[in-house]
This record gives structure tokens, C-alpha cells and sequence, in this order.
């Protein structure tokens, strides 16, 4: 029985364990890497990362994909700072806004993939284009400016630890939960793993799918609020990287491309090994030319690592 267990939570033990030994071995080798200034910094990289893993995470377990996810970000970001303008009492209302706009990004999402029956990777493809273009027209240049008060969420602390760290682990567990603890949860599952079964059994599996593009976009907006918040401004590229960057710590936490295994517990590991190499590679002065590099092949090494042990 308990070899059963181990072999059937392998995956994110092997996750966790590359990533303490990531995590060990570097602090040998850089003497900056173990510095409180540096893991604050690492703390709100990771939270970026995850937040919009955590949706990404979503749409994979779905046997989906959200490439529209970063230019979510992007537009969530632009759109916040641009009506801001520093000006403290429209805070909540811009949030709102901005949230609402990307769920219903999220939603279109969904529904053209249900009523069309395209792939998802060629929906959320030319969703992205299209957002991107729009924030391009909308700005090309970062601009706007947010209040002082805003300023917390991105570098506020809460005794010794990064607010983004309690901005972060409340979306990761929300997650988690509804993952594993919500019928919902277990529609996605069901849904990603044979979709014809689960509509069989009375799962409606069209409008699970909807909802889960409306999360991926959710966590999008979040994510952007976030960079607004740390750059003080809106970037109408802020969002590009997270095209790519937020699917390679589902596929590093062990979560299949096809659909219906793996999870958020895989994903945050994920997320803190990218994030730890992408800042070792930064203290050790490797150019970003590099690190596209291995993390093109950390995607290649992941997906065919964990195809190999179906």
C-alpha cells in the first residue's frame, strides 16, 4: 500500500527534491543567493510566476492550453496604470474594471472553443494576437502611474516576509482547493482526462471549460495587477514572457499535456525551481540569450521525461 502511494505521488516528490537540492546547491555557489535581499527579491519574482501558473495549470488539466494568458497581463497592466494616473480613489473602481475585462476575455475563450470545436492552442493564439494588438494601439510605450497605496502589493512586508508571498500562496491554496475539495475540481479532471466519459456521466463539460479559461484569464488580470504595482507603471510587453514561462512549471510539476493528471502541488515547485534558476543564472552574469535557451530545453526534458513513465 504504501509503495502504491509512492508510486503514484512520484512525480512531485521528484519535483521536490530537485528543487531543495536547486535550492542548497546554489547557496553554495553564490554567495549573494542566501542574502535576505536576494530571497525577497526570488519571494516576488516567484509570485509573478505562480500566479499565472496557477491558472495555466487550470487549462492544461482541461487538455487545453491559454497562450492569450500574457497578453492578459499586459493588458490588465496597461489599463490599471493608464486610468489610475496616481489617482488613489478610482483604485477599486480600475480593479474591477480591469478584472472584469479580462473575464470576459476568459469567457470568449471558452466559448469559442466549446461552440467551434477549435483547438484551444489556435483560440487562445489569436485571442492573444488580438489583445496584444490592442494594447499596442492602446499604448506602445510604458505609461500611466499608480498611488502610493498601490506601491504595497508589489513591495509591502508583513513582519519579515514579501507581501506578494500571502498575494501568492492565497491564490495557490484557493486553487488547490477547488482542485481537490470542490466537485468542480473533480470535473476537471474528469473532463481532462476522457471527455466523452465524463459528458457520459453527466458532467457538463463545455461550461467546466469555460470556467476554467475564465480562472486562466483571472489569474491574468491578478498577475498584471501585480507588475503594475512593482513597476509603477504600465508595460505593453510586461506580459509576453508569461506566454511561455507559465506553462513550463505545469509541465515541470508533472501535469500532462494530454489532460487529467498532476496539479497545482506540482506546479509550486515548479515555479520556485524556474524561479531560483532564472535568478542564479542572473547572479552568475548568463545572458537571457542562455536562459531561452535552457529553459526551451527544460520543456523538451520535462515533456518527454514524464511521456516516457505513461
Amino acid at each position: 500500500m504504501m509503495f502504491k502511494r509512492w508510486k503514484e505521488h512520484w512525480p512531485t516528490i521528484v519535483v521536490f527534491i530537485v528543487l531543495v537540492v536547486l535550492f542548497v546547491g546554489t547557496s553554495f555557489v553564490s554567495e549573494v543567493f542566501f542574502t535576505g535581499r536576494n530571497l525577497k527579491n526570488l519571494l516576488r519574482q516567484a509570485a509573478a510566476l505562480g500566479i499565472v501558473s496557477t491558472g495555466q495549470t487550470f487549462a492544461i488539466l482541461i487538455g487545453g492550453i491559454d497562450l492569450s494568458i500574457g497578453s492578459v497581463v499586459s493588458l490588465t497592466s496597461c489599463l490599471t496604470t493608464g486610468i489610475l494616473e496616481g489617482q488613489g480613489h478610482l483604485l477599486i473602481p480600475v480593479i474591477c474594471l480591469v478584472i472584469a475585462i479580462a473575464v470576459l476575455i476568459g469567457f470568449l475563450n471558452g466559448f469559442m472553443i466549446t461552440r467551434t470545436g477549435v483547438h484551444p492552442l489556435i483560440v487562445t493564439l489569436g485571442m492573444m494576437s488580438i489583445v496584444q494588438g490592442a494594447v499596442l494601439v492602446y499604448t506602445k510605450a510604458p505609461a500611466g502611474s499608480i498611488p502610493e497605496s498601490f506601491m504595497f502589493l508589489a513591495w509591502g512586508e508583513v513582519g519579515f516576509l514579501p507581501f506578494p508571498v500571502f498575494y501568492f500562496a492565497a491564490v495557490a491554496f484557493l486553487g488547490i482547493f477547488v482542485l481537490h475539495r470542490t466537485a468542480f475540481g473533480r470535473y476537471v479532471y474528469a473532463t481532462g482526462g476522457n471527455e466523452e466519459v465524463a459528458r457520459l456521466s453527466g458532467v457538463k463539460t463545455n461550461r467546466v471549460k469555460i470556467v476554467v479559461y475564465i480562472i486562466s484569464a483571472f489569474t491574468a488580470a491578478l498577475t498584471g495587477l501585480f507588475l503594475a504595482s512593482r513597476m509603477g507603471m504600465g508595460d505593453p510587453l510586461a506580459g509576453e514572457r508569461y506566454m511561455l514561462d507559465s506553462i513550463v512549471p505545469v509541465l515541470i510539476g508533472g501535469t500532462s499535456l494530454t489532460g487529467g493528471k498532476g496539479g497545482l502541488v506540482g506546479t509550486l515547485p515548479g515555479v520556485f525551481i524556474i524561479t531560483i534558476l532564472s535568478n542564479a543564472m542572473n547572479l552568475f552574469g548568463v545572458s537571457s540569450y542562455w536562459q531561452w535557451i535552457v529553459q526551451g530545453a527544460i520543456i523538451i526534458l520535462a515533456v518527454a521525461f514524464y511521456w516516457k513513465q505513461k
